[in-house]
């Protein structure tokens, strides 16, 4: 085990190909535009020499850093193993251009909202109340593909977007993407009524099927997707909630119900008194899992009672 390294040994580990890295250590990536997604840990997405691995609320830059993270290396194994591959060498990667401020592509929206609403409602189960609200406050939209947009709207503005495909792609998987330059820890939210309270979920249909099934309980409330698990979003929205006159009384996590949500649930839960602080995960996988076994035992139910009537 290597326990020293020198300079010079340092300085080409910090300029090797993160993609080239990967590639030759057989991890399974897929180029989705800009950038790489892991076909194993599908929210891990590497671009150019920074990585998210926003199930486990990683992220960073540089390949010696993602050698620590993914494969549990030391420094100095990280360092002895860049340098003894010959891996290709990443140039001018102290030169990036710094990031454009989010502008929304309203051009690429369609006045039909018939597939996001239908995708919403009947695959996704949300309440169609819910799902015409969001319309008539211009926080959900279709684009030119087809996909579900939700707007990530501060004050008015919208900082990014989240888009959901409607109809699976030609591997059979749903597209799910962020746009481009949206802002980093920022996320998709609603409020019902003058909040004072924040609900954080991984994802906005898991925070729409919440809503759905607890629409009778929840009241002056903010829902928030972190689009994965972002520690960085749930402060950015505490600071929110603050500049805009709202005193957070209750922060609730409904993260999903595996390993890397129960895990940033309970980290966070510790961290914040227990009088501020809730965990509600459910027994399914996620919140829109138990929406739609919901609606299921509720149809079942309904058909027995026809049978026996």
């Amino acid at each position: 085990m290597a326990k020293h390294v020198s300079a010079d040994q340092v300085e080409v580990a910090r300029n090797v190909d993160l993609i080239d890295y990967l590639e030759r250590k057989g991890e399974p990536l897929k180029k989705e535009g800009r950038y790489y997604r892991h076909q194993v840990h599908d929210s891990l997405v590497i671009k150019d020499q920074l990585y998210a691995w926003n199930s486990r609320d990683e992220k960073g830059a540089g390949v010696i850093n993602f050698a620590k993270m993914f494969y549990g290396m030391s420094f100095p194994e990280a360092v002895v193993d860049l340098n003894e591959q010959g891996y290709k060498i990443k140039e001018n990667f102290q030169e990036q251009k710094p990031k454009e401020p989010y502008q929304y592509p309203s051009y690429y929206e369609v006045n039909d909202r018939t597939k996001a609403k239908d995708y919403l409602t009947k695959e996704r189960k949300i309440h169609p109340k819910i799902v015409n609200w969001l319309d008539s406050k211009g926080l959900i939209a279709q684009d030119r593909l087809g996909n579900v947009v939700f707007k990530w709207k501060q004050q008015g503005e919208i900082v990014g977007a989240d888009r959901q495909g409607t109809s699976p792609m030609k591997d059979g998987r749903m597209f799910k993407g962020i746009d481009r330059n949206s802002h980093g820890s920022a996320g998709f939210s609603v409020d019902i009524g003058k909040p004072s309270s924040i609900y954080l979920f991984e994802s906005p249909i898991d925070a729409l099927s919440y809503w759905s099934i607890k629409k009778e309980k929840l009241q002056n409330t903010r829902l928030v997707s972190m689009s994965g698990l972002k520690r960085q979003t749930m402060i950015d929205e505490i600071k929110r909630m603050g500049k805009e006159g709202h005193k957070v009384k209750q922060i609730t996590f409904c993260t999903d119900n595996d390993k890397a949500g129960r895990e940033f649930a309970e980290k966070y839960h510790k961290l914040l008194t227990n009088r501020l602080s809730f965990i509600d995960i459910t027994e399914s996988k996620d919140w829109n899992e138990e929406l739609i076994k919901g609606k299921a035992r509720v149809r079942k139910k309904e058909e027995n009672f026809i049978e026996i009537s």
